[in-house]
């Protein structure tokens, strides 16, 4: 598909300043084969949003938002790194596809960025790339849960409650409800709530500042849930999150309280 004409000028535009950091208007027109005028154009609407800077002699350079969406490419890359030995170790012990998450803040989405699938026979394939319901999966769950009060208001606004089996929550105040019982308890079920039959089990992985960088899951059919320990497998995601964050950096303080344990079962799922 042949890109838009203005998204072709503008990347064009930006390939210029690969060969030097600082560059005037005729400069970039003579490395693009742009009009001055739409060189001119397009620097200063990029500057407006801080993609492109201007310094005392009145030359371009890239700007500080480029630095910062080019980091957040780099956390998803290491994210994803650090967390694939650990995520196989989870899907041997489980015997589950294990998922990892992220919030993406542009499109209020939350976004799967990695996956080992099951080694079992059945599989739930939950494609790396896909977007998922934040208030009906456990990854949604655990990131809506550690989103600002603001953030979150806006992801339900936007991606609404749709009712999807009918264990999904559809009500706002019962999804407060489970967003707080999600911060104390450090982990997220979904039952059946996403898709009819099948269930996840998800927790929080932290950086170094501290900060809920994404989510982590385990996805299985309901009946095979039935047949282990629910509190195991809690346990085990957890430890899993836990291990990630502190490959990531994340040191836990000594003021945080614990989350609380997750509770003995007779191994047959609700």
């Amino acid at each position: 598909m042949k890109p838009a004409t203005s998204i072709e000028k503008v990347c064009r535009v930006f390939a210029a300043f690969r060969s030097k950091p600082f560059l005037g208007i005729t400069e970039v027109a003579e490395k693009t084969g742009l009009l001055p005028s739409d060189v001119h154009r397009i620097l200063r609407s990029l500057q407006v949003f801080g993609y492109i800077e201007q310094d005392e002699t009145k030359k371009y350079r890239l700007g500080l938002e480029l630095l910062k969406l080019g980091h957040l490419v780099h956390q998803r890359m290491e994210l994803r790194k650090v967390a694939r030995p650990f995520m196989r170790h989870l899907s041997e012990v489980a015997q589950a596809t294990v998922n990892l998450a992220v919030f993406e803040p542009h499109e209020l989405e939350i976004i799967f960025v990695e996956q080992i699938d099951s080694p079992a026979e059945v599989q739930i394939q939950l494609r790396i790339g896909a977007s998922v319901p934040p208030h009906a999966t456990g990854v949604g769950k655990v990131l809506l849960a550690h989103l600002d009060k603001q953030t979150a208001t806006r992801v339900i606004k936007k991606r609404g409650l749709p009712k999807r089996t009918k264990y999904t929550i559809t009500d706002v105040s019962e999804l407060e409800n489970e967003l707080e019982a999600v911060r104390s308890q450090g982990y997220a079920l979904d039952r059946e709530e996403a898709v009819a039959g099948a269930v996840c089990i998800a927790a929080p992985v932290r950086n170094y500042n501290g900060e809920v960088a994404a989510a982590i899951s385990i996805s299985m059919m309901a009946a095979h849930l039935a047949a282990n320990e629910e509190a195991r497998l809690i346990a085990a995601v957890q430890a899993t999150a836990a291990s990630i964050s502190t490959s990531l950096g994340y040191s836990a303080m000594a003021t945080e309280p614990p989350p609380k344990p997750a509770p003995e079962t007779s191994g047959d799922a609700p």
